[in-house]
């Protein structure tokens, strides 16, 4: 992954955000709903294997939001996603085994940042971070996942995790 083009990528996405994502989407929208389990909504966008695209449905769904988001992308969060993620994301669960240093200077400067080895758990601790009348965004922000063999199969592991609540 081009961090350096990611950064660029999200400062543009920080500098129209206040007009909105309209103008930005290609194609058919990708945020797809599994069920709503204790007044909390669960949302999956396994399609959005890019940070620019988690970034847009973040907008999309507005606050409160847990966003659940690979482990990978915890390095190329940089200050100006993190001043995004301060306004609009309330929690963050990383899934996989990947740059803990990272996730945990998040977490110093965020706040209510989470790592966990697996899809699975990162569902049910979302469950415990999430608030009635709120979201939990299913978006990894990167094109492969450990542990899955496709998208299909990434989307299949987080359905059966909510259904499981």
């Amino acid at each position: 992954m081009d961090v350096e083009r990611t950064s660029d990528l999200s400062g543009q996405l920080l500098a129209l955000r206040g007009s909105g994502p309209e103008g930005l989407r290609n194609g058919s929208h990708s945020l797809r709903p599994v069920a709503e389990v204790n007044g909390v909504e669960y949302v999956d966008d396994t399609r959005g294997t890019f940070l620019d695209a988690s970034l847009l449905s973040i907008l999309d769904l507005g606050k409160p939001l847990v966003w659940i988001v690979d482990a990978t992308m915890a390095p190329a969060l940089d200050g100006r996603i993190q001043e995004f993620m301060r306004d609009h994301v309330d929690c963050t669960v990383f899934f996989g085994r990947a740059g803990t240093a990272a996730i945990e200077a998040l977490d110093a400067g965020l706040g209510c940042v989470y790592g966990v080895d697996d899809l699975r758990t990162a569902v049910f601790t979302a469950r415990e971070l999430a608030s009635p009348g709120g979201k939990v965004l299913f978006s990894p922000a990167c094109p492969s996942a450990k542990g899955a063999a496709n998208q299909t199969d990434l989307s299949a592991v987080f359905k059966r995790a909510v259904m499981d609540l």
